[in-house]
């Protein structure tokens, strides 16, 4: 997907999507943590790692970050790229959605974690899920 290597462009962060049906958890968050796990995502050089959790029957959304990323958004940053995707499906164009909260994770990504990614592109970019 170009939204997610337009989103790690310029920083030394990796972006991963994930996308599923229903969300096995009440709580979002603790279902983005797992695949956050699961994804392998903890072990990109100084874990610098944002997953997008989307889950559209249960209409959920959540956005996990590794240590090296966690706390650079201000007050209701995360909670903005959530609003992005969900104002994508309500105008029934996801697609924008994922690529508008894409491109404010790249900007945060760019102040919190800037420079050149000397590890590389250490995750696939693609949406994973069902």
């Amino acid at each position: 997907m170009q939204a997610i290597a337009d989103a790690e462009r310029g920083n030394r962060g990796e972006v991963r999507v994930h996308v599923e049906g229903v969300c096995p958890y009440e709580d979002a968050m603790a279902r983005a943590e797992e695949l956050f796990e699961e994804l392998g995502m903890p072990e990109t050089a100084a874990d610098t790692g944002v997953l997008l959790y989307v889950a559209r029957e249960s209409r959920e959304c959540a956005v996990f970050a590794g240590t090296g990323v966690h706390g650079a958004g201000d007050d209701g940053f995360w909670q903005g790229v959530a609003d992005a995707v969900a104002i994508g499906y309500s105008r029934n164009d996801p697609v924008s959605g994922f690529e508008m909260a894409l491109l404010r994770l790249g900007d945060l990504l760019r102040h919190a974690v800037p420079g050149e990614d000397t590890a590389g592109d250490e995750l696939r970019n693609a949406v994973s899920g069902s």
